[in-house]
């Protein structure tokens, strides 16, 4: 079994016309383990952590987004120790999600 460690969600751009957006992550058969308002080239801090093991689904949306669903985009992580970062790209926005398996 892994542990999987979500840290720091980067805002690179936003999705609205406003300056700001409000994301959410949402972690596969956990929902939606943060969400927020926040502003294009920000860093925010995430602290979650759940175990899993094989691979685990991650999401990110937008609440309200213009979209359709509003979602941003989902990728899977897999169970290798070790500290990454997942990119998401749509509709003008731009994420990184800082985590971490051990």
């Amino acid at each position: 079994m892994a542990k999987l460690y979500l840290e720091k969600l980067k805002c690179v751009t936003t999705e609205g016309w406003s300056g700001f957006d409000e994301p959410r992550l949402v972690v596969q058969n956990r929902g939606t383990v943060w969400n927020g308002t926040v502003l294009g080239d920000r860093m925010y801090t995430v602290k979650y952590d759940c175990d899993f093991t094989g691979t685990i689904a991650v999401s990110l949306g937008e609440v309200g987004g213009t979209a359709g669903d509003g979602r941003l985009g989902e990728q899977w992580i897999t169970d290798t120790p070790g500290e990454r970062s997942l990119r998401f790209r749509a509709h003008g926005a731009e994420y990184n999600l800082l985590y971490a398996v051990e």
